[in-house]
């Protein structure tokens, strides 16, 4: 719900370049082979059986191998840049339609399924994204079954559907820690939203704002009916979280948590929050921002809300209801 600083992914890619490079020369060669001699494994014994690319697919491919490391790395703007290239070839949509076959197969080739069910745990966790970049409302993790061991592995979906575009399924900016149920609803559809950013004002400051209703507020504060507590979703700039993800009808189940924040906006004030901030500050004086974290339970800056669940409601209305 807030731009990802995208030089986080740049440092992890650069300090791990000799595990990253060897993935792209392996992917690279598989792709090479395909061009060379394109066939998939089919049939009860898995025999090799050949395909016939047309010459678009053939055009893509030695696009694809003449750039495949710079694609890998590509930061959003090169991917989008690379999208209008291979559009210019195979458009997303004809690509998705009429070229299952040969997409399948690149797919598998560029090694993205293999990669998933090991690479990706550790790189994902390098990242200290845990929260789906789409809801914030739960962990960016779900549960595989590889070879019959049940494994908590990061739900990733692809920015550009690798359904369109295969070019991209293991590009490293194309790929987001998301929740099961936010991965099912965007499916193949797009999202107007600059997951990975490098503008200061995307990192700022993120488009999206939870609030309170004032005078639900003030009837809690009446009644202490959590129920009449009404939360309200902004998407300042209209781009249409709440319809491709249903945000409202998540946090509207979530008012015991809203309710816990106006409490604390009754019992607690700012001198006993400036109290805290002179305890830790003698005792962890590089923890300060701890603080605030213990008297609202969660994280309160807005660039550590992809840390976890939840974070990005919480601090709205810990602001709004001056907690922190």
């Amino acid at each position: 719900m807030i731009s990802i600083n995208q030089n986080i992914i740049i440092n992890i890619l650069e300090s791990n370049a000799p595990d990253i490079n060897k993935i792209i020369e392996k992917a690279k060669r598989s792709v090479i082979n395909f061009r060379e001699k394109s066939d998939k494994t089919g049939g009860r014994n898995k025999q090799r059986i050949p395909i016939l690319l047309s010459p678009e697919n053939i055009e893509y491919l030695d696009l694809l191998i003449d750039k495949f490391e710079d694609i890998v790395k590509s930061n959003p703007i090169k991917i989008n840049k690379y999208k209008e290239q291979f559009d210019n070839i195979i458009s997303g949509l004809e690509m998705s339609r009429n070229h299952k076959i040969f997409k399948n197969e690149l797919i598998n080739r560029m090694g993205y399924s293999s990669l998933r069910n090991d690479f990706y745990a550790n790189y994902f966790r390098k990242t200290e994204i845990k929260a789906c970049v789409y809801c914030n409302s739960q962990l960016a993790v779900t549960v595989k079954t590889i070879k019959g061991i049940k494994s908590a592995k990061y739900q990733v979906d692809h920015f550009l559907p690798k359904s369109e575009y295969p070019c991209f399924s293991i590009s490293f900016f194309n790929l987001l820690p998301v929740c099961g149920p936010c991965n099912g609803k965007k499916s193949a559809n797009s999202v107007d939203f600059n997951v990975y950013s490098e503008d200061s004002l995307d990192l700022k400051e993120s488009p999206f704002k939870f609030k309170l209703d004032k005078k639900s507020i003030i009837s809690y504060r009446i009644n202490g009916i959590k129920e009449k507590l009404k939360i309200e979703f902004i998407d300042s700039k209209k781009k249409g979280f709440n319809e491709s993800f249903d945000i409202e009808g998540i946090y509207a189940t979530q008012k015991d948590l809203a309710e816990e924040l106006v409490l604390k906006s009754i019992i607690y004030n700012r001198s006993y929050l400036e109290s805290l901030k002179k305890s830790f500050n003698k005792l962890y004086p590089n923890k300060i921002p701890m603080a605030e974290r213990l008297l609202v339970g969660n994280y309160t800056r807005e660039k550590d809300i992809h840390r976890r669940p939840m974070s990005k409601f919480t601090q709205d209305i810990a602001k709004q209801l001056k907690i922190i």
